[in-house]
Order: structure tokens, then sequence, then C-alpha cells
């Protein structure tokens, strides 16, 4: 879906808020009461939002599946941070696992210029952007495709991936935590992300601030399983500096 620049800032203000009313966005856009319930029947068509008497509230929770469109468009600043933190770990003549992440695509942008590099991923939205490239050899790991999330999952992708091996894996997370490592929403990704995990060298976790210190319902890997752990600011809780130390990267002046 291609959003409207009014469309993304309604967005980005339900982030911050997480509810908010038609008349609020009005005044605040500068547009007509139609005109905004228009933009939030779109994005209530793809899972964004939740329409509610007057106004909107925010689709993700405890339970939900961020949809790939909402992830593409949100935190676009931190996951370039992110992005550029972790390109220290980049070089020609290497082998790369990435998940489906949207942090993950603004990574493997990074990699465009270097020479003999071959990747694999199983994120539909990561093929397209690398689709142009002709420095990288790119593999899809197959399988079935969750649309609303741009990834491939299932026993065909699990299968390609254990035929493979990497030097990098780079990830993300619904939640991070030091009990629990990272954790996830779908079991189906969590799969797919533990098989990269088997057949990859080093493995580094490419994590918002928000995300620090959730916890969802799947496990996909443990504390001592990540690498690194990169992220784009200094956590509020500098317990996760004291037991990460140098395994956790962030910006520091």
């Amino acid at each position: 879906m291609f959003y409207t620049e009014r469309q993304k800032q309604i967005i980005n203000h339900l982030e911050t808020h997480e509810n908010v009313s038609v008349q609020e966005l009005s005044e605040l856009l500068f547009a007509s009461t139609s005109t905004i319930r228009r933009d939030l029947s779109e994005l209530e068509s793809i899972g964004i939002l939740r329409r509610v008497h007057g106004g909107a509230v925010l689709t993700s929770g405890t339970n939900f599946d961020t949809p790939a469109p909402m992830r593409r468009v949100l935190q676009q600043t931190e996951k370039e941070l992110i992005a550029q933190l972790a390109s220290r770990f980049l070089s020609s003549s290497t082998n790369y696992f990435f998940d489906s992440s949207t942090t993950a695509r603004h990574l493997v942008m990074k990699l465009v210029d270097y020479i003999d590099v071959r990747i694999a991923t199983n994120g539909l939205g990561l093929l397209s952007v690398l689709s142009s490239s002709n420095n990288l050899d790119v593999l899809s790991c197959g399988g079935y495709l969750r649309s609303p999330y741009d990834e491939f999952t299932g026993t065909v992708a699990i299968q390609s991936i254990q035929n493979m091996s990497a030097d990098y894996f780079f990830f993300s997370c619904a939640g991070f935590s030091l009990t629990q490592g990272a954790t996830e929403f779908s079991d189906e990704n969590v799969a797919v992300k533990q098989a990269f995990f088997q057949h990859s060298k080093k493995h580094i976790l490419l994590c918002d601030h928000t995300k620090f210190g959730k916890e969802y319902f799947f496990k996909s890997l443990d504390l001592r399983d990540i690498d690194y752990v990169v992220t784009d600011q200094e956590p509020e809780d500098k317990t996760f500096i004291e037991v990460l130390g140098d395994r956790l990267i962030y910006p520091q002046d």
C-alpha cells in the first residue's frame, strides 16, 4: 500500500498516543473529518489500526503480530541508526542470513557495494529491494508466504535453510528481555529464526529501544545464543548494560 504523508503522520501519532479521535486528527493535520475517516478506514483494512466510536486505536498489543505495511513506516530513524551501527559486521566475501524484519531491510541495503557476498532470507521485502543488485547472490528460502508479514515460513523454508551455511545471522524480535532473550508472537516465525541460528556462526540481534524489557509468548533465541545486540539508544534499564557488556552496541558520545 502507498501511504500519503498524512497517513504516515496518523500512524506516527498513534504509535505515541495509542488512541486518537477523528476531531483531534482533523485539527492536527488540517484535514476535513471526512478525509480523516477515509484514511482511518484504509489503514484499518490492512490491520494497522481499529476504528472505534469517534476515532481509532493502534492495533498492536500483547498478542498482535504487526503487519509489514505498518512496520515499514514506523521508527525509520531508529532502524537506520541501528543499521549504521550494525554495518561494522559487513564485509566482502561473506555469507549472510537475514530474517524478514524491516530493520534487516535497512541493513541489507548497505551490502550492495560489497563483492563476493551471498545472502539468504525469508523476507519478501528484502528480496524486492535486492532484485536490482548485480554484486550480490541472493537466495530465497521459499516456503509458505505469510502475506501480511512479508515472510516465508513453514517446512519448505526450514528444509531449504538446513542446506545452507552463513557467517552471520541478522534478526529482529518482538520483545527482548534478560530472562527470556528474544521473543516473538508467532511460532512459525520462531521456527525459521531457529533454523537460521543453527546454520550460522554469529548471531546479531537488531532491536530498537522500545522492545527492551518486553516478553511475548514464543522464545526465539536465548540470551546466551546472541553474540551482539544492536540498538538505537542506551537502555533505560542499566541492567542490560551490566549483563551484556561489550555485546551491547548503541550510540555513545
